[in-house]
């Protein structure tokens, strides 16, 4: 006989079970109740409690809120008399893929009827691991590139020599108007910078660049608020045996992405630049 919210005369009994441990999924909940998922569902609705998503963020010094406002309404100065000057920025940025993979934080809910606005620091355990190197252009996806070593500013200016620059030439007829990097310190060594500088005169977005990038902010980074996470859900989505078997899960997984879903990324980025500004510079991912 399939059980109802009839059958469970209190579920505020349930409610209260479950505000003692959060952080358990539905089917855990149904197990230890003998309660139907379905059920659950219906009590956990009628009550408003949602399963929040857990959120890494970076601490904020005194100053990035300025920083970040500042940056957001040079972009939004940028949006209004070019709407589709987001295509025209490469977004790039490094990532770490592990072969033992890592813990997928899309699994961690915190169920309640408010926000909890909940925060876990994570530290990524792993030896063997490959670096990889990913751009976002408008609707393309630039590389994946990989990185052998511990990355230095000779090997980074060296990879935009030889590998990214060239194969922009190669994807498309029009080059980026902007370039954006985060502020690792490879990024802005002297030779960087002068490289870029003559790339990009006066457009590429960085630590030191002539466009500030601000710093601790992934929110505002589609290759952090985006690419990454869905990457490693793909790669990791079966065990990896090797080295040679994970750059081939990334490579397949970028050359997934639609552009389409690009697009979409594009107008997400638009869309957080605007409440960075509504919010004074504080983190918007948690209100998302």
């Amino acid at each position: 006989m399939q059980d109802t919210l009839r059958d469970h005369p209190s579920p505020m009994l349930q409610l209260a079970s479950l505000s003692k441990n959060p952080q358990r999924s539905t089917r855990r909940m149904s197990l230890e109740s003998s309660i139907s998922r379905k059920s659950l569902w219906q009590i956990l609705a009628t009550h408003k409690w949602h399963p929040y998503k857990l959120h890494l963020l970076q601490h904020l010094s005194e100053d990035d809120p300025d920083r970040r406002t500042e940056f957001a309404e040079w972009a939004k100065q940028k949006l209004e008399p070019d709407p589709q000057f987001t295509q025209k920025i490469l977004f790039s940025d490094e990532a770490n893929f592990y072969v033992n993979g890592e813990v997928n934080k899309q699994n961690h809910h915190y169920w309640s009827d408010t926000n909890p606005h909940w925060m876990y620091p994570s530290k990524t355990v792993g030896t063997t691991k490959v670096m990889v190197w990913c751009g976002i252009w408008g609707t393309t996806i630039v590389g994946p590139f990989f990185i052998n070593r511990n990355l230095k500013a000779t090997g980074y200016l060296k990879l935009l020599h030889d590998d990214v620059f060239p194969s922009l030439c190669t994807e498309a007829d029009t080059f980026p108007e902007f370039f954006q990097q985060d502020g690792a310190p490879p990024h802005y060594g002297c030779q960087v910078r002068a490289f870029l500088d003559e790339q990009f005169p006066g457009k590429w977005i960085g630590h030191r660049g002539p466009v500030e990038g601000p710093p601790r902010s992934p929110d505002l980074t589609p290759l952090d608020f985006y690419l990454w996470g869905h990457l490693k859900a793909i790669v990791y989505g079966v065990k990896i045996r090797d080295v040679q078997h994970l750059k081939l899960r990334i490579l397949d997984g970028c050359a997934g992405i639609s552009p389409a879903v690009l697009l979409s990324v594009c107008e997400e980025w638009e869309k957080r630049v605007a409440l960075t500004i509504q919010h004074n510079g504080q983190h918007i991912e948690h209100i998302l």
